[in-house]
Formats: C-alpha cells, structure tokens, sequence
C-alpha cells in the first residue's frame, strides 16, 4: 500500500487542486487520513476490548491485575491499554471536523438548548481529552524512574498542563452539565492541582500508594465507556445497528459501568486511601450517581405503575363490553312502558293459539306457562 502511496504521489500532475490534496513528503491526504483511520480504529477497538477484560478481572472477578502488575512488573496488558487509550485519542485529532454533532438521546438538543457545535465540543472533549488525561499519570508512574518522577520541574509542568487542559474541558462540558466534568476530569484537576503544591509526582505516590491503582481503575471505566459510544455510533451511521438498539445498549452498559466502580471504590473506603484532592471528586461521583440511581428506580417504577394501569384499564373495558353483550340478546324487545322483556313475553299466545291451536292442536297457553 505504502508503495502505491508514493507511486501515486510521484505520477501526480503538479496542479493547485493536486496540491491541496498532498501533505507531508507528497502524500495524499486522502490516504493518509485513510491510514490514520484505520489505526485508530485499531487502537479503539484493542481499548475498548482489553479494558472490558481488565474491568471484568478487577472489578467482577476480584483479580485486580492492575495492582498485582505494579508488584511484579507483568504489565503487558496493562499498558496496551493504556497506549491505545491515549492513541485513541490523540488519532482523533486528524477527525477534528468530522466528529458527530448529534445525539440519539430521547431528548433534542433543542429541548437541552445545545446547538450542534456544542455538542461536537462535547464529543470532543469525552473522545480526545478525556481519553488522553485517562493515560497521563497511570504511564508516567509506570515507566519514568524515581529520579525523573522527583524532579519538581517536570512533575509541575506536566501538572499544570492539565490543570489548563481540564479547565478547558470544563468550560465545553458545563453546557451539556458539569456533573459530566466530575465524572471525566474531576479527579486529574484536583489531583493536578496538588502536584502544584507539591512539587513532585514521587512525594504524592509515596505518601498515597493507592492512588496510581485509582487512576488506573478509573480509567477503565471512561475509556471503555467512551470507546462503547463511539464505536455504536459509528456502526450506527454505517446502518450497522439501529438506533433503538443504541439507545439501549447505552442505557444499559453506562450505568453498569459507572454503578460497579463507584461500589467498588466504597468497598475499598477510598476517603481514607486517597489524597482530600482527589477524594472530593470521587465523593462527588458517589452523590450522582445515587441521584441518577434514585431517578431511573423512580422512572421504572413510574413506567411499571402505568403499565398495570393500562392493562387494568383495559381488561375493564373488555370485561363491561362483555358484560353488556351479554345482557343484551337478540331476543330483548322494549316495551312501549320502557321495560325490556323477552321477545317471548310480547307475543299474543292466546290469538296465535285460536288461529293455529284448532288446527294443530297444540295448546300454546300452556306452553306459554310452561
């Protein structure tokens, strides 16, 4: 492919059109976009794949890989994860322009009082931001030495770029709600923050060993809760999937996530392992989603209620139709007093008896009575 690239590239007409079209070293930048494509989808897919492994094993399972790689260095799947999370989301950069302005939401962005763009600047900031913040210091606490993780100069720059990087997503989230900058970036801006006042990554680690195990459960939860949307609705614009079946997957597989790491952090008591910068925002966490918890219960209970509702209303309806046909019969006459009576009682037995009784001797009066 690469051979058909520069070929193509060589046997091109120098032209104004043709030169629009190239970029670096003559390559066209419809291939190029093509091979970035690919290899994000690449990287998307082997993070969203290995992050759902590593979510099962550390949250279901109880096998928490990420810790025990920490102890003895088997961190092979752990930073596959986290170099295709941020790959993800750095790749997406040459998508700038093309990423989704819309939501398959059961509320408009109209209703939400958002326009397209700034639902593009929140697709933005979950797709590139977030999955890049995602990857930060779980990879520098991995790989860097101590002597590097010491120096104050490094550990403050690093921090302050994402004091600034977390403020900008912030003002771009606050439109669609800021309880969605708490669950993306809430923790690496108070964590951020402190590195400020600190001064070194390797002071914080020391004093809080947990908190590089924090980071990288969390960040398992926001990248495969990213890489799961936008893969549907990328198979969705592809008429892959439906959108009710979007709708739903992302009804279902969010709140799964987000309710599994939130008891998980409860069940390790995270306030008392974690730095008060971080704390905050986890406590913060905690407080939504019992407020959402408590809201889809509500709504489910709401829906199940009219539901039986309905289906009494219903089988009321059917049962008075019943009962009304069988109180009435073709048979039923209404007498000129208003009283209904049988077909049977309005007929004049003794006149039908004296003109067919003599010749078939049949006594109808009796009958009658009978």
């Amino acid at each position: 492919v690469s051979v058909h690239v520069v070929s193509t590239a060589h046997t091109m007409a120098p032209s104004s059109s043709s030169s629009k079209e190239t970029f670096l070293l003559g390559l066209n930048r419809r291939y190029l976009s093509s091979f970035v494509g690919l290899f994000h989808a690449l990287c998307s897919v082997i993070a969203l794949v290995v992050g759902n492994y590593l979510f099962i094993q550390c949250f279901l399972l109880g096998n928490d890989i990420l810790a025990s790689s920490e102890v003895d260095g088997s961190s092979f799947l752990p930073t596959i994860f986290h170099v295709t999370t941020a790959a993800s989301g750095i790749l997406l950069v040459f998508f700038w322009n093309k990423i989704q302005s819309y939501q398959h939401a059961t509320t408009s962005l109209k209703a939400k009082g958002m326009s397209p763009k700034q639902m593009q600047n929140v697709n933005r900031a979950r797709g590139c931001y977030a999955l890049i913040l995602c990857a930060v210091y779980p990879l520098m606490y991995r790989y860097l030495p101590d002597e590097t993780l010491r120096d104050t100069v490094l550990s403050r720059a690093v921090a302050a770029a994402m004091v600034a990087v977390t403020v900008h997503m912030y003002n771009i989230l606050k439109v669609y709600g800021k309880g969605l900058f708490i669950l993306y970036g809430g923790t690496k801006f108070g964590f951020s923050l402190q590195v400020l006042f600190a001064g070194s990554l390797y002071s914080l680690r020391e004093s809080y060993p947990h908190i590089v195990n924090f980071f990288e459960k969390e960040a398992l939860m926001i990248s495969c809760c990213v890489e799961f949307g936008f893969l549907l609705y990328y198979c969705e614009s592809r008429r892959i999937v439906s959108v009710p079946f979007l709708r739903d997957a992302c009804k279902r597989y969010h709140p799964l996530l987000i309710f599994v790491f939130i008891v998980n952090m409860l069940k390790e008591k995270f306030w008392s392992r974690l730095p008060m910068s971080v704390s905050w925002a986890t406590l913060l966490e905690c407080v939504l989603v019992f407020l959402f918890l408590k809201k889809m219960i509500r709504g489910i209970i709401t829906t199940v209620v009219e539901t039986v509702r309905s289906k009494k209303e219903s089988s009321d309806k059917r049962e008075s139709f019943a009962r009304k046909q069988r109180r009435t019969s073709v048979f039923d006459v209404t007498s000129s007093a208003g009283r209904r009576s049988s077909i049977f009682e309005s007929i004049d037995f003794g006149e039908l008896s004296s003109s067919l009784g003599s010749s078939r001797g049949i006594n109808l009066n009796a009958l009658k009575e009978e």
